[in-house]
């Protein structure tokens, strides 16, 4: 019996039974050639894909071919989207807006950062702010050492402002070896802070808050570009240095930020249109030019010791800082300063640059400072022992009931009959004997940030033991140093007691009019801020608006016209 041999379909075909006496159905694969989808619109995939499938299929059948030459020429199927523009809730007058008063939270809510004076009183405020304790800034009027020699002590830094224009970077030293933090300016305006921060980080002695403190030792390992973008990013540090901004003041500081933005990608264009057009024709690169910068910019740059060198920090500068000079501990590090100063101004004395150069000293309120600290933990005592179940709500450490620290023992009295009773039956008497009148009597008292204190520097203050007035040797720790004075032992006796209440009242109100005397001085008082801090725009706005609708200026207006007075 002959045996039937089973018909094996070519390669590219299959067959389909549908019905037992039908005969076989030949299926064809499709000749065309399978392409891969482009991933996320990406031009430069989708193109490396099917050229790789264009080699794959090069080497099948030739009923193939004219399909592969089809692919090599894909079109996209759809456009490439563009970005969606971003969003802006525009109000419907922006005149009205623009001159409005400030609303609440609004300054938090701007990225620009406006360009500072170089005025000691803002930058001294913008220092309190950012939480800087114990120093202030002074002016240096004339770049010799007798002049700097008679700077408050200890002089922390330089800031040095002059007007900016493009030299030669000097030879760059690594100061990162040699614990120097530097910072990079990565936004636009900043340089003045930017100066601050790397003298402030880099002072030994000077007393910094608890969110200063936490953002050196995050930006300790940091690279400089790192730490400016961490300066940049940090709402706190810009809303400090915007302290004295209008709003006018950060229109323009956006608008000259958006127009530089601008002329950057218009330049960047024309350099491109250039360098084809010199690859075209063949030519050598072009003289380098100084390019215009338009108005006079000007540029913040610090000076500082560290160890027993001074260092140039430039936060525009790309390199590392420069170790400009050594200086002996029989000579102050000011001295180096003075011919490095005078090189740079007789530089630049024929272009008729301006100059001006600002000391960050200390405030010398630091011993007026630590005697009030010492009166109000003497103060915090007092109230913690006698009036701790008073209106206050007090606890023992001078915070308030619910903080860590507090004493729940109850102490019993004395009274002169010799019998015993219980403290909280006492309170009452406490609070009718003592007066309260604005006085600060408890550590966390928000009236203490006036004096640049916090509860740290109250709780530091040591007790009098009745050895010495004053602690053996002040903490030489620079975040929160203690104060060399004590508060005075609390006595058991309840009339003892009242007695030494009245006197460190009395005292306290002396010492916080000598503090606000010293500021006014100095000019650093909170009159010489004030006209700064006021912005009197919507105000004469709203004037000027009134005038318009009463026709007051059209009359102003005609009557000038007609040649009248």
């Amino acid at each position: 019996m002959e045996q039937t041999k089973s018909q094996t379909p070519p390669r590219d075909q299959e067959t389909v039974k549908s019905d037992p006496s039908a005969s076989p159905l030949t299926l064809r694969r499709s000749g065309r050639a399978r392409k891969r989808p482009a991933e996320y619109d990406d031009d430069a995939d989708y193109q490396n894909g099917a050229s790789a499938n264009n080699n794959k299929n090069s080497s099948s059948s030739s009923n193939n071919t004219n399909t592969d030459a089809d692919t090599n020429n894909v079109t996209r199927r759809n456009p490439k989207r563009r970005a969606t523009p971003e969003a802006f809730d525009v109000p419907e007058n922006l005149l009205e807006a623009s001159l409005g008063p400030w609303q609440e939270g609004e300054p938090a809510e701007w990225n620009s950062w406006i360009e500072l004076e170089s005025d000691p009183a803002f930058f001294t405020e913008i220092m309190k702010r950012i939480g800087v304790k114990g120093a202030k800034i002074e002016e240096v009027l004339s770049v010799d050492e007798f002049n700097l020699a008679t700077l408050p002590e200890p002089v922390h830094g330089l800031v040095f402002l002059y007007e900016y224009v493009s030299e030669d970077s000097e030879e760059e030293d690594d100061g990162g070896e040699q614990g120097v933090w530097f910072a990079n300016q990565t936004t636009h305006n900043a340089c003045a802070t930017i100066a601050l921060l790397n003298i402030v980080m880099n002072a030994e002695g000077i007393s910094l808050d608890e969110r200063l403190r936490k953002f050196k030792e995050a930006t300790r390992e940091l690279s400089p570009p790192l730490r400016g973008n961490m300066i940049n990013n940090s709402e706190w540090i810009r809303v400090a240095h915007n302290s004295f901004a209008r709003r006018l003041d950060l229109l323009d500081a956006a608008l000259g930020l958006q127009n530089e933005v601008d002329r950057k990608k218009k330049r960047g264009k024309v350099a491109a249109q250039n360098k084809r057009a010199r690859a075209k024709q063949g030519s050598a690169k072009p003289k380098v030019r100084r390019l215009s910068k338009g108005p006079s910019a000007y540029h913040f740059i610090a000076f500082v010791p560290v160890g027993n060198q001074v260092w140039q920090l430039d936060g525009l500068s790309s390199s590392s800082p420069v170790c400009i000079g050594e200086f002996t501990k029989d000579k102050h590090w000011t001295s180096v300063m003075c011919p490095v100063l005078q090189d740079r101004m007789m530089r630049y004395e024929t272009e008729q640059l301006s100059f001006s150069l600002l000391a960050l000293c200390g405030d010398g309120l630091g011993k007026v400072r630590r005697r009030l600290a010492a009166n109000v933990r003497g103060l915090v005592d007092l109230e913690g022992r006698f009036g701790s179940g008073s209106d206050s709500k007090t606890n023992g450490n001078g915070t308030h009931e619910g903080e860590e620290g507090g004493d729940e023992t109850k102490s019993k009295d004395k009274g002169k009959d010799g019998e015993e009773k219980e403290e909280d039956q006492g309170q009452d008497w406490w609070r009718e004997r003592t007066d309260r009148t604005e006085v600060i009597h408890t550590a966390d008292d928000e009236r203490l940030s006036n004096f640049q204190l916090d509860v740290d520097d109250i709780l530091a203050v040591e007790v009098d033991t009745g050895v010495s007035g004053e602690a053996a040797s002040p903490s030489s720790s620079s975040s929160s140093p203690s104060p060399p004075f004590t508060s005075p032992p609390v006595p058991d006796d309840v009339n003892a007691a009242v007695e030494l209440w009245d006197r460190l009242r009395a005292e306290q109100a002396k010492l916080q009019a000598e503090y606000e005397a010293e500021q006014a001085l100095g000019g650093l008082g909170p009159e010489a801020l004030l006209g700064r801090t006021k912005d009197y725009t919507p105000a004469v706005h709203e004037w000027v608006r009134r005038l318009a609708e009463k026709g007051a200026l059209r009359e102003l207006y005609e009557t000038v016209a007609a040649g009248g007075v």
